[in-house]
């Protein structure tokens, strides 16, 4: 086979890997044993009242290990998902693995750094590989879930304010950061309010909301073409997200800019214009600007 042959355009289309982030409590877990047909990895006890989840208690960083090969072995397998929950406690687990393996007492004396920056991280990339492994054979999603904890961040400027950060090591989370589609954070939405007739400043609020894009606040991201935020719901929380990531597909993005062209008013000059657009060259963001312009352009009721 020439080389030339595994030239390829687009990316393959398998469901997405993300990772959920957010304080203790918000709906993590419920967010992930929401997903259908889930098999999670529960490294901590967060699945109380879900017996109807399929899940996995390993007793060591080595049985994630084993789970994965077996699952990765398999022809086929009867789950579309696999969530971990938490990263931040399999980080712990990883540590006492690889420290038991290797004859250590903590993972500190492998020398300055190295526990974290060389060995605990070879260990998570393993992991990784063996996650996009199964994905590809068998077509499964995979949901990382995370803790927070709130670090004072430092700019190359000298600024210097307080932000959300997933729980571990930088090294560890650095890498989890760069591996997923979508890194979510998911808050309560809080908002200062003043008393009518008087000075006194009160917190607000408290509605759940997932952000998809990096703030000062905190980390996220997405190649999902997501927006911003999204609602996040105990009872809806994961059908928004999908139903999100399905609305904001190039597909899905070029039938609503065909069906809104169909009935936009414009004359005939223009019209011709938007027709002549080629859709599967423009990007993403162009194509959004597009629907946004065609929305105004629709009849009045």
């Amino acid at each position: 086979m020439s080389i030339l042959s595994k030239i390829k355009r687009g990316g393959e289309d398998l469901p997405p890997r993300i990772i959920l982030a957010g304080p203790e409590g918000i709906g993590k877990s419920t967010f992930a044993a929401a997903a259908p047909d889930v098999l999670i990895i529960a490294q901590e006890d967060g699945l109380l009242g879900m017996e109807h989840v399929a899940h996995f208690s390993p007793a060591h960083f080595g049985e994630v290990l084993d789970l994965l090969d077996s699952l990765i072995a398999a022809p086929t397998i009867e789950y579309k998902h696999i969530a971990l929950d938490t990263v931040d406690w399999l980080e712990r687990s990883i540590h006492a693995f690889v420290c038991q393996r290797d004859g250590k007492t903590n993972i500190e004396d492998y020398g300055y750094g190295k526990g974290f920056t060389t060995i605990a991280t070879a260990e998570l990339t393993l992991l990784l590989n063996k996650l996009d492994a199964v994905r590809s054979k068998h077509r499964v999603g995979i949901i990382l879930l995370s803790h927070v904890h709130i670090k004072p961040f430092t700019s190359p400027d000298g600024t210097t304010w307080d932000r959300y950060e997933m729980k571990g090591n930088k090294n560890f989370t650095g890498i989890l950061r760069e591996w997923p589609d979508a890194c979510l954070f998911a808050v309560y939405e809080v908002f200062k309010s003043k008393d009518r007739g008087s000075n006194v400043e009160k917190v607000v609020g408290g509605e759940r909301v997932v952000h998809t894009v990096w703030s000062p606040g905190w980390d996220a991201k997405n190649r999902l073409n997501l927006p911003e935020a999204l609602p996040f719901t105990e009872e809806s929380s994961w059908a928004d997200f999908c139903a999100a990531v399905k609305a904001n597909r190039p597909t899905a993005l070029r039938e609503r800019f065909s069906a809104l062209l169909k009935t936009a008013e414009l004359s005939a000059e223009d019209r011709k214009k938007w027709e002549a657009i080629d859709l599967p060259s423009i990007p993403v963001p162009r194509l959004k600007g597009g629907i946004a312009k065609l929305e105004k352009l629709q009849p009045k009721n």
